[in-house]
């Protein structure tokens, strides 16, 4: 959905200066992922080197590992099993690393404006939880002039351009998770429905030697922005959308000098920051889902949960409930194994079933599925394949006479075999 036509954002002490500017090129924002849906993305594009580089973690990471990918777009994984991202980004399995983690149904928050509207910022909680360090949430608003790391999932950069007067790139075709740096230029500000600071392309032929001046582009909605390094780094904003000017070139990046260039626009954590804890610092059984997916819900009601305060709906104690593959048939837990009967049950084996009992039935030295061979899942009745299974191999293929597979041939795909 496109969105309304703004003046480019330029810090408020060089706007008189930049006025030429404006009067030839208006600001057009757009959310990102909205703008080109469906097309490839990955990272914050960069100004330094050949725009191939910051794809593994800086020094005194912020938290680079913890962004991750939502259906080609990003997310953050904060901690106790949440997620935060745009509302356009939306709930979906987000792959952190090389593996990708499924939501809770039914976990999607929307955070909320003063007047009531929705924010472009969810958050959803994982089933799993990823062995990720946990991230604090900005402590403090975000103030003009400060660094900032971006971490997403957008463009890479590909060819030099220039348009009136402005340097840059095209965006290319290939994608990473990378980060780079900015600044905040402005704070304070409400766009996309959404309280606001933002970041310029600029200054780029002023870096020192640890900047890496980065343009938010499409892809890297949902990603992160960061404060501060190392252990002592906050999460301070989502990435949510950009500024390019009017009758810009399409997929490019453009700089300039102080105060000039494409912006990147990114949700005040801060602004939203108690709503943000008081859904995020819930414990497990006591916040409404289902987490371990038993059709139980907090305490009392679901077994693995010792109290209210309890961060875990498993229970280590209850083997249909403690989140492990107890009887190595590849399923887990009360619904999932046929073998629990409910989640308190004390085995993961089904007596009903010869192929989940724990006992080789058949006298074959292999017990149950998925060892032996007779056992093609944990919930068949007995250990070795079935009479009529046997019959239908040795009477529709081997004892098929040839007046017969005439016949059949003849029937057409109902009577053929092959």
């Amino acid at each position: 959905m496109p969105h309304p036509m703004l003046p480019p954002r330029i810090p408020k002490s060089r706007r008189a200066e930049a006025l030429p500017v404006c009067a030839r090129a208006l600001a057009c924002l757009a959310a990102l992922g909205v703008v080109l849906a469906g097309a490839p993305a990955a990272a914050v594009l960069i100004s330094t080197g050949d725009g191939s580089g910051n794809t593994s973690p800086p020094p005194a990471d912020p938290g680079f590992g913890n962004v991750g990918v939502i259906q080609s777009l990003s997310g953050v994984y904060v901690r106790n099993g949440w997620v935060l991202t745009a509302n356009h980004v939306g709930m979906n399995p987000i792959r952190l690393g090389s593996l990708d983690y499924l939501p809770v149904p039914g976990s999607r928050v929307r955070f909320q404006n003063g007047d009531g509207t929705g924010a472009d910022l969810i958050a959803f909680k994982l089933i799993e939880r990823p062995p990720l360090t946990g991230l604090a949430i900005a402590s403090a608003p975000p103030s003009a002039g400060s660094p900032v790391t971006l971490v997403g999932h957008g463009y890479d950069r590909g060819a030099e351009t220039s348009w009136m007067g402005f340097s840059g790139w095209a965006w290319a075709t290939s994608r990473s998770l990378r980060w780079g740096t900015n600044r905040i230029s402005d704070s304070a500000e409400f766009t996309l429905a959404t309280q606001t600071f933002w970041t310029l392309f600029d200054e780029v032929a002023r870096q020192s030697a640890n900047e890496h001046e980065a343009d938010v582009v499409p892809g890297d909605s949902g990603g992160g922005a960061f404060s501060g390094s190392g252990p002592g780094a906050e999460l301070i904003g989502i990435l949510i959308g950009r500024s390019s000017f009017q009758d810009q070139p399409a997929s490019t990046s453009l700089h300039g000098a102080r105060g000039f260039g494409n912006a990147g626009v990114i949700a005040d954590l801060y602004a939203y920051r108690d709503d943000i804890l008081d859904v995020i610092d819930r414990p497990d059984c006591d916040d409404g889902l289902d987490e371990d997916l038993d059709g139980l819900v907090d305490f009392p009601d679901d077994p693995g949960c010792a109290s209210a305060t309890d961060w875990s709906e498993r229970d280590a104690s209850l083997v249909c409930d403690n989140g492990l593959d107890d009887d190595g048939d590849g399923l887990r837990d009360f619904p999932s194994d046929p073998g629990c009967g409910f989640p308190s049950d004390p085995d993961e084996r089904g007596a009903a079933y010869e192929c989940d009992n724990g006992i080789d039935d058949d006298g074959d030295q292999l017990v149950d599925f998925p060892e032996d061979d007779g056992c093609l899942h944990p919930t068949n009745p007995v250990e070795a394949p079935e009479p009529a299974f046997t019959l239908l191999i040795a009477s529709g293929v081997v004892g098929l006479t040839a007046g017969a597979r005439r016949r059949a041939a003849r029937a057409g795909p109902a009577g053929a075999f092959d």
